[in-house]
Formats: C-alpha cells, sequence, structure tokens
C-alpha cells in the first residue's frame, strides 16, 4: 500500500488558481478537487515468488469499508513452495542436531585426550627430577658400594689365605686335607678378584653410559610429552572450533529456513488486498486514473510490487487556491469557506487546514482547503469555486 496523501497535498498547492477579487469583504477563488487520501494496494510478498494470476478485483467505484477484500490473488505454485520450504526447515533441524552430537562429542573427546596428555606430561617431568635428584646419584653409590664390598672381600680372603698358609707351614700331617682348603680359598680368591673388575668396568658403564642414555632419554621423553600437549591443545581449540563454526552456520541456516517458512505461511493472507481505509475503488495505480479505468481484470498474471487497485476516500477533498497577499489574513487556518461545483451542480463546507506565507508571482499566496465531502454531492478532479461564509 503507498498512501499518496503527501504528493495530492504537494500537487493542490502547485496547482492552486486565483479569480479576481469580487469585492472588499469577499472573493471569488477557485480550483480543483483531489482526494485528501488515495491508498493504492500492491502485491507485497515476504517469501512467495512463483506465478501470481489475478482471481478477484472489485468492479471501479464500488464503496468499501476498512479491511474490505478489494482484490484477491491466485497463487498455483503455493502449495508446492511450502513443502519444499518445509522440507528445508526439517534438513536444516537435522544438520544443527547432528552438529550439535558432534561438538558435544569433541569437547568430551578433547577433554578427555587433553587429560591423558596432560598427565604424561608431568609424569615424564617428574620421572626426570627424580632421576636428575635422586635415581642417578642411588645408583652411582650402589656401584662404589658395591665395588667397596668386592675389595672388602678380596682383602678379607688375602688375610684368611695367609693365615692359613702360616698355619700349615711346617705341618706335614693331613697334607693333602692341607692342600684341599688352600686351594679352594686361592681359587675363590681368585673368582672375587675376576669379578671385581667385571664389576668395575660396570660400573664405569653404567656411569658412563648407562646413566647418561637414561638421562638422555628421560629428557627426550619430556620434551616429546610437552609437544604432544602443545599439539593436542592447539589442534583440539582448532577442530573444536571448526565445528562449532559449521553449527553456527548450521543454526543461521535453520534460523533462515524457518523465517522463509513463516514469510511463506504469511504470504497465505497477503494474497488477499484489504482496504486500509473507507473509501471507493479505483482498479490499477491512481496517477492518471479516471476511476473508471479497467486496466486489470481477472486472470491476468501480476508480478510482486504490481499495483493492483487503489482505495479513494472522497468524504473529504482537498482543494488549494490563491489568494492575493493583502487578503491573506482573512484565509487563516479554521476559517470556515463555502466550495460550490462550477461543472454541474454540488456544494459543501470547507475549513482552511494552511495558508502559505511565501508570496508567488502576482502577489498571491497558497490557501489550501479541506472540503467536507461526507454527503458525496462534489467529486474528485472537479473544479469549484470557493468563496469566504
Amino acid at each position: 500500500m503507498r498512501k499518496l496523501s503527501v504528493a495530492i497535498l504537494l500537487s493542490l498547492i502547485v496547482s492552486g488558481l486565483a479569480l479576481a477579487q469580487d469585492g472588499a469583504d469577499s472573493e471569488a477563488l477557485s480550483g480543483r478537487l483531489q482526494p485528501s487520501q488515495a491508498t493504492e494496494l500492491k502485491v507485497d510478498l515476504k517469501g512467495y515468488n512463483g506465478e501470481l494470476t489475478l482471481k478477484m478485483v472489485l468492479a471501479p467505484g464500488m464503496s468499501v469499508k476498512k479491511g474490505d477484500v478489494v482484490a484477491e490473488l491466485e497463487a498455483p505454485d503455493y502449495a508446492d513452495a511450502i513443502e519444499r520450504t518445509k522440507e528445508n526447515v526439517a534438513l536444516a533441524e537435522v544438520s544443527v542436531q547432528t552438529l550439535t552430537d558432534a561438538v558435544s562429542y569433541a569437547e568430551q573427546s578433547y577433554k578427555l585426550q587433553l587429560e591423558r596428555t596432560q598427565r604424561n606430561a608431568q609424569r615424564t617431568a617428574e620421572d626426570l627430577d627424580y632421576f636428575l635428584n635422586q635415581q642417578k646419584k642411588d645408583s652411582i653409590r650402589n656401584g662404589e658400594l658395591n665395588l667397596e664390598s668386592y675389595e672388602n672381600n678380596i682383602k678379607d680372603q688375602e688375610e684368611e689365605l695367609a693365615q692359613l698358609t702360616e698355619l700349615y707351614k711346617g705341618n706335614d700331617l693331613a697334607k693333602e686335607s692341607q692342600d684341599i682348603v688352600l686351594n679352594r680359598s686361592k681359587r675363590r680368591l681368585e673368582n672375587t678378584k675376576e669379578r671385581y673388575e667385571m664389576a668395575k668396568e660396570n660400573h664405569q658403564h653404567m656411569v658412563k653410559v648407562d646413566l647418561v642414555r637414561r638421562e638422555e632419554d628421560l629428557r627426550s621423553a619430556k620434551e616429546g610429552a610437552a609437544l604432544e600437549l602443545a599439539r593436542i591443545t592447539s589442534a583440539g581449540e582448532s577442530s573444536n572450533a571448526d565445528i562449532k563454526s559449521k553449527l553456527t552456520r548450521a543454526q543461521r541456516g535453520l534460523s533462515d529456513a524457518r523465517k522463509a517458512l513463516a514469510d511463506l505461511e504469511g504470504d497465505k493472507e497477503r494474497f488477499k488486498l484489504t482496504a486500509p481505509h473507507d473509501g471507493v475503488v479505483a482498479v490499477g495505480g491512481w496517477n492518471g486514473n479516471d476511476g473508471a479505468n479497467v486496466s486489470l481484470k481477472v486472470g491476468d498474471k501480476v508480478g510482486r510490487g504490481s499495483v493492483i487497485a487503489t482505495v479513494v476516500d472522497t468524504s473529504k477533498l482537498l482543494v488549494s487556491i490563491s489568494v492575493k497577499v493583502e487578503s491573506r489574513a482573512k484565509f487563516q487556518p479554521g476559517t470556515t469557506v463555502k466550495v460550490t461545483a462550477k461543472e454541474g451542480e454540488g456544494s459543501a463546507s470547507g475549513v482552511v487546514k494552511a495558508i502559505g506565507f511565501v508570496v508567488k508571482k502576482g502577489g498571491m499566496v497558497t490557501a489550501l482547503i479541506e472540503v467536507n465531502n461526507s454527503g458525496g454531492t462534489l467529486l474528485a478532479g472537479q473544479n469549484v469555486g470557493v468563496a469566504l461564509e
């Protein structure tokens, strides 16, 4: 709908005509009547883009009350459009639910993976710290104590062998038994010394190789766990952000689909064009319409934005006249006037609604008159004379 009152008002102000003054106290003036309100009814749909035809339109000149149906449109593809739009909504709902579940799963999975990686990073750091502050020293000291034990054992065996040798010296009794005991002690001493040498080599290897490698492994494990934690944190946040972004887009898509459906369903009522106010019907747009114009008929195809009809309020008309500047005071707002048809019969009372304050050529100012035409004695476009009462 498009209200034309402002356009009409400007047109009247511009088109006001002046006649000669008929006396000191009265003026004979004239102008052309225009409706105070003419509202065009347009095809204004929100969602439907299919074919439209004119199903019904009232005949020109028919009187209507506010809310009466003036015209009705037919949309052959409307039911199919509704069905397809509902399918779009259903698909969008499934997509949103699927992505919502995916986000929930991803967040839980990421939480568990992150906790596991954090524990591993903490444990590898603790292992390295324990090795450097306790285990390394304990291993070295344990090796040293083992070597000291061998050294003491060798010393004890050497002393024992020396005592046995001294004890059996010059004693020929049980010679064979003496040899057995002495040889056994010697063999044990030699074995102990050999194990001692092996223990020293093992200890050196442990200090210079095993413990060094162990430290390297622990440091590498700690660094690897820290890198894995950083990777999981970054990858998890990036992955979750991607899924959440997809969910946001899906939610927007669902919102758009629901709005499209609501707009489309609302168009069912918009197929009926109703009168915004009381008046008479003109078919088509108002500009240049003579009231008898039939520019559209039932079955015609119409497009969105097309003007189907105009509801014209003829109960109040406007006329613009030109008044000599010296008579301006007589036409102040609120002044009553008499409006009489110059073509045909009919008259009505009017009220000055506005008086111009800019003097035009010929020393004239514009006065705007609102005419009470509730009796319907005057017609839009009619030339009328205006006189002070």
